[in-house]
């Protein structure tokens, strides 16, 4: 799957815990070694996987070089 898909279909499942989400809610923040897709209204994150993704766990994800 592609990331804009991954993103949006993650987006869609979001209205099963809170029925009033919209698109303008979310935030994609990119890092060198995967994403993260975060609701500003909850401060719900999500890491996003897509084909390329070598990241294994939070930890990876916010290491600081």
């Amino acid at each position: 799957m592609e990331l804009d898909e991954e993103i949006i279909s993650r987006i869609r499942a979001s209205k099963g815990w809170d029925k009033d989400a919209k698109m303008s809610d979310f935030q994609v923040r990119a890092f060198e070694n995967g994403c993260v897709l975060v609701n500003i209204k909850t401060g719900r994150a999500q890491l996003i996987y897509d084909g390329e993704s070598v990241l294994h766990d939070l930890d990876d994800l916010l290491q600081q070089k």
